[in-house]
C-alpha cells in the first residue's frame, strides 16, 4: 500500500510541476500590449493538449511500473496489456470517461482514483485558463473595433 502512494503522491506532484510550468512560461511570455491572435491561440491549444498527452502517458508509466514491475495490481480487460493498453487505460481514467472495458484490481484502484481526480482538476484549471486567455482576446478585440469607429 505503502508503494501505490508513493507512486500517487510523486505522479500528482510530477504532473502539477508540468503544469505549473508551461502556464508560467504562456502568463510571462504574454506582455500586457500584446494581442492573443490566431496562431497563439493555437500554440496555446496545441501546448495545453500536449501537457495533458504527456500527464496521461505518465500515468501509463505509473501503471506498468505499479502493476508489471511491482505486482500491486491488474488491469483487466481486453486491450489493457502493454504500453498502447496502459496508455488507454490512463487516458480513459485521466478524462474520467469511465467506459468500463478496462478494471484496475488491488492497489492499482488507489492510482486510478488519483489519476481521475486529477486529470478532473488539470482539466478544469487548463478550461479556466483558457477562459481567461480568451476574456483578454474578446476585450483587445472588442477594444480595437470601438477605437476604430
Amino acid at each position: 500500500m505503502t508503494a501505490i502512494v508513493l507512486i500517487s503522491a510523486a505522479l500528482v506532484l510530477l504532473t502539477t510541476a508540468l503544469h505549473l510550468a508551461y502556464f508560467s512560461v504562456v502568463a510571462r511570455r504574454r506582455s500586457p500590449h500584446m494581442r492573443l491572435g490566431h496562431l497563439r491561440f493555437y500554440a496555446l491549444m496545441i501546448g495545453l493538449f500536449a501537457i495533458h498527452v504527456m500527464d496521461i502517458a505518465l500515468y501509463a508509466v505509473g501503471f506498468y511500473v505499479a502493476s508489471d514491475v511491482l505486482g500491486l495490481g491488474d488491469l483487466r480487460g481486453e486491450g489493457a496489456a502493454g504500453a498502447l493498453g496502459h496508455f488507454y487505460t490512463s487516458a480513459v481514467i485521466y478524462t474520467t470517461l469511465g467506459f468500463g472495458d478496462v478494471l484496475p484490481s488491488d492497489h492499482l484502484r488507489c492510482l486510478t482514483a488519483t489519476e481521475a481526480l486529477n486529470g478532473l482538476l488539470f482539466i478544469a484549471w487548463s478550461a479556466a485558463f483558457i477562459f481567461a486567455t480568451m476574456s483578454r482576446f474578446w476585450a483587445d478585440h472588442g477594444n480595437k473595433e470601438s477605437s476604430d469607429g
